[in-house]
């Protein structure tokens, strides 16, 4: 069970926080950064990242987004989770995730990123090191993009790559808690529909894929409903299917902290 939450919780916030990032994202001379090939020679990382900012609802659209509270399902090959995440400016996020008696929590309230685990009773676990840098990017509201200078973190345009016939522009992201993933963004549609990392899993790094799809248009944005998450080597998947969506709801955020007591985000 351990394997799926941790892969999961990471590659949603992962996925989330990048449909912030590329709302905010001001991206500096990319002359240094991008690497073209001869199918696109003339576009930028800049004009690729605008063309996304258009795709996803736009600049002002995003920046009038000060909360995002979603509801979904995870579907794993031992069990359905219910799950519940809440996002708040400026760095602010919890993720929950409840199968029966089995309730997991992750969350950074601004100062501490902590979690808590169904297979221990000694209540919530702070998290350090690199863990708690992890959740430090995730919970960033603008997301890795956002001065991406300014906060340690690097990225570059790879050029184009088919995959399975679908044309994709790729971007590389080397964060400053020391993950790099690249994402795939549909040459068409400028939608990311797929990101290639790394996550460690029971002490050991293993590689993963998410596959994104079901792209909505909530109010004045668009974010994607469904992910699909693949660990190399490992036969089964998990599905997250997002249900619901509220924007700039206002949340007590005694939720972000350590809870003496479980509260229920669904």
């Amino acid at each position: 069970m351990r394997k799926s939450f941790t892969l999961i919780a990471s590659a949603l916030l992962l996925m989330l926080c990048i449909s912030f990032s590329n709302a905010f994202s001001e991206t500096g001379d990319d002359k240094d950064e991008s690497a073209q090939n001869e199918e696109s020679p003339d576009i930028s990382l800049n004009e690729i990242l605008e063309n996304h900012y258009k795709a996803i609802g736009g600049h002002e659209a995003w920046k009038a987004v000060k909360s995002l509270k979603f509801t979904g399902s995870m579907y794993t090959k031992e069990a359905t989770f219910k799950t519940a995440g809440i996002y708040k400016r400026p760095n602010i996020c919890r993720i929950d995730y409840q199968a029966g008696a089995l309730y997991f929590m992750e969350a950074y309230d601004g100062k501490i990123a902590w979690q808590m685990n169904p297979g221990t009773t000694a209540g919530p676990k702070i998290l350090e090191g690199k863990r708690a840098k992890e959740m430090l990017d995730t919970c960033d509201f603008e997301g890795l993009l956002v001065d991406h200078e300014k906060k340690g973190h690097k990225i570059k345009y790879l050029g184009t790559e088919e995959i399975e016939d679908r044309a994709a522009y790729v971007l590389e992201i080397n964060s400053s808690s020391g993950n790099t993933d690249k994402y795939y963004l549909d040459t068409k549609t400028y939608l990311p529909f797929m990101v290639k990392g790394k996550t460690e899993i029971q002490d050991q790094v293993v590689e993963t894929t998410i596959m994104i799809d079901e792209y909505i248009e909530i109010g004045e944005i668009t974010i994607p409903f469904s992910y699909e998450f693949i660990v190399d080597g490992n036969p089964s998947t998990e599905t997250l299917k997002i249900k619901t969506v509220e924007l700039n709801d206002e949340f007590d955020e005694a939720i972000f902290s350590p809870p003496k007591l479980r509260r229920d985000l669904r």
